[in-house]
């Protein structure tokens, strides 16, 4: 599960390399409008909380890019060289700390605009959760799992289309025989996010202090301390999958797949140390360094 959330979170950095810094540079304005649309913030609310965004991006552009920068820059001597296993659980494991590092800004950013919510946006809050968990009932009836192994087959296609191109058939059946034998948890994920969704709504209504909220979040969403096994159990698999889906197609790309795969992250490591006032790659390790 971490592993499909980073993969969602760079997802959204990576809608070209040419549109990179204009997303970046106008992400105070979408968050906000992202923020306002889900919470109906009103005008002092948002006044308020603009100063802690923005010093949030801040700490962003000097703290985080770097790292992204190193990472990208790894990946793309790593693709130039021949993935290998270890290589690729090198990978995963940056991978994962620039998931906790974000998330643990994220959770700061956040918290004290939560904390801020009125009655009224509290339950208007708790209304949209309760209308999302009626939708995602919908997807966990255990009978479709079949149809979401497809779904998520496409998903793969789909992501793997703008890093490599257009796959081939084989490549295709790779991706296809790869992604169904990742487990389905989708039925005790949605679960598990409702739970935490009411926790938290309870919390907000207990009116706690920013730092408590803080604290929830960065428990739920960096360090998953209360996860079911299920899902726990589930990310060796997913990592396994991941690695695998690599090594397989590896041989298989085209040349020109492997220079569009090399250039997508050339170009992504030069768009983080652009967007940087200083510019600088900060060291990232492995679990096993």
């Amino acid at each position: 599960m971490r592993t499909l959330i980073v993969a969602s979170l760079l997802t959204l950095l990576i809608t070209g390399c040419s549109s990179v810094q204009l997303a970046y540079n106008s992400a105070d304005f979408f968050i906000e409008r992202y923020a306002d649309d889900y919470l109906g913030l009103d005008g002092a609310q948002m006044r308020d909380w603009a100063p802690l965004l923005e010093a949030a991006l801040e700490r962003h552009r000097a703290d985080e890019l770097p790292y992204l920068a190193s990472f990208f820059k790894q990946a793309a001597l790593d693709a130039r060289a021949g993935f290998t296993p270890s290589n690729i659980d090198c990978l995963l494991d940056q991978f994962e700390t620039l998931y906790r590092r974000h998330f643990r800004l994220a959770a700061a950013t956040a918290a004290p605009l939560l904390a801020d919510l009125s009655p009224e946006q509290i339950d208007a809050l708790a209304k949209t959760f309760a209308e999302e968990h009626e939708e995602d009932a919908a997807e966990a009836n255990a009978e479709d799992a079949a149809r979401r192994a497809r779904k998520r087959t496409e998903r793969y296609v789909d992501n793997l289309r703008w890093w490599v191109g257009d796959l081939s058939s084989e490549q295709r059946g790779l991706v296809r025989d790869v992604t169904r034998r990742i487990p389905d948890t989708a039925p005790t994920w949605y679960a598990y996010r409702h739970a935490k969704r009411e926790a938290l709504i309870a919390l907000l209504r207990s009116e706690a202090s920013a730092a408590h909220i803080e604290s929830f979040l960065t428990q739920w969403l960096v360090d998953f301390q209360d996860l079911p096994s299920p899902l726990a159990e589930a990310q060796p698999a997913l990592r396994t999958a991941f690695a695998d889906l690599l090594l397989r197609l590896q041989p298989t790309l085209s040349k020109v797949q492997r220079e569009r795969l090399i250039g997508r992250l050339e170009g992504l490591q030069r768009d983080f140390m652009r967007l940087q006032q200083r510019p600088r790659r900060a060291p990232l390790h492995c679990a096993a360094t």
